[in-house]
């Protein structure tokens, strides 16, 4: 069953996807979509927000496929997070934030296992690799918006949190609908962002942070790049860009890193990658390649391939989506912004290209328990002799 207002929402963002989207039915028919939508309502009740948000997240990842990570329901509103942020690596889920909680083991919700509550999330967010269906199971877990739509969720009130901590259990509960006081407010953006358009001198080493382009760091990105301009470069014969984290924003704002970088050309390049790096970071990765820079860490969070340049559709006061009306292929050259080009293309040019870094380095727990850097550890340590293109 489903409620009126939430049916309409359905088939005007239905209708908006199928004019918007570049190629809207390149994973399911619409037929197909019709058996999903008819099977998702008679076995589920959406009669409040939590639902439709658990509904359409679960059409649009039928939708999506693996190629197209951009199309969204607009649901990262602040008001929804918890004050937790849990990492999850070999296949343990971590406490990252807040610090008193650090290291300590997630076990459960509300006394449902973590592995149920990871496979019932599974079946509502949308990736194209690896590294993005692990980065989107991280967010999910601290946005209630969707945890209270999940299946052993969604008749509770509140939410319990069981973490083991040097062998004692903690709990932390928190009641549906009862705001946040303000100092303990987790700010998920700033907390990924902190260093962002930042740099430092590792012996003969330049590191720069490049871990967002999202247009309010324009600023911060041009007044970084010119600090370095007036820095005396003459001992330093490394550069080591840290993208990881980028996913994106307006791809534009990589030009000053990479104009700094191609006057500088004297020197040996580096780039270093994770799981997050997504859409405008994929952009920078690509620049970066071009000029030579040799990429260390793990995969990404998207293939270099794949739907984007997101349409910001509002559907009604209440909701908002994100619909990809673009096929994107940095590698290549290739930027299709209507169905009639992309209907020119032949298979090979949108078979999915995946990204491996030339050194592979992952997160291990162990690295991660004792904080320290491998990724950057082994980019300092390299002694090859490729420059700058």
């Amino acid at each position: 069953m489903i409620l009126e207002k939430y049916q309409d929402t359905y088939t005007k963002f239905i209708t908006k996807y199928e004019e918007i989207h570049v190629n809207p039915w390149h994973n399911i028919t619409k037929e197909e979509l019709n058996e999903i939508y008819q099977e998702l309502i008679t076995a589920m009740d959406i009669n409040d927000k939590y639902t439709f948000i658990y509904f359409m997240n679960y059409i649009i990842k039928r939708l999506s496929g693996t190629s197209d990570a951009h199309t969204k329901l607009c649901i990262n509103l602040t008001y929804y997070f918890l004050p937790l942020y849990f990492r999850i690596i070999e296949n343990e889920v971590i406490t990252m934030y807040p610090s008193s909680l650090k290291n300590g083991l997630l076990e459960s919700i509300n006394d449902i296992p973590i592995k149920v509550i990871l496979k019932e999330l599974d079946d509502v967010i949308t990736y194209g690799t690896e590294g993005k269906k692990k980065y989107e199971l991280e967010k999910s877990l601290f946005n209630t918006a969707i945890l209270y739509g999940l299946p052993s969720l969604r008749n509770s009130n509140q939410l319990t949190f069981k973490i083991n901590l040097n062998n004692q259990e903690i709990t932390k509960t928190f009641i549906k609908e009862e705001q946040i006081p303000d100092q303990e407010k987790f700010d998920f953006y700033n907390y990924s962002f902190k260093d962002n358009a930042s740099y430092k001198i590792i012996d003969n080493c330049l590191v720069y942070n490049h871990k967002s382009v999202q247009p309010f760091f324009e600023n911060d990105i041009k007044n970084s790049i010119l600090e370095l301009e007036q820095l005396d470069l003459t001992q330093i014969d490394k550069f080591i860009i840290d993208l990881r984290g980028n996913f994106g924003g307006n791809a534009s704002l990589n030009r000053y890193l990479m104009n700094f970088l191609k006057r500088h050309n004297d020197k040996k390049l580096y780039v270093l990658t994770d799981y997050r790096i997504f859409s405008g970071g994929r952009y920078a990765l690509i620049d970066l390649i071009r000029l030579g820079a040799i990429t260390i860490g793990d995969e990404i969070s998207t293939p270099i391939n794949c739907y984007g340049n997101s349409y910001h559709e509002l559907i009604n006061k209440y909701w908002q989506f994100n619909i990809s009306n673009s096929y994107l292929d940095p590698l290549n050259n290739i930027n299709i912004k209507s169905k009639e080009q992309f209907n020119k293309l032949v298979f090979p040019e949108y078979k999915q290209i995946i990204f491996k870094p030339d050194i592979y380095i992952t997160e291990t727990l162990e690295t991660f328990i004792n904080d320290t850097d491998n990724v950057l550890d082994t980019a300092i340590s390299q002694k090859g002799t490729s420059l700058l293109k």
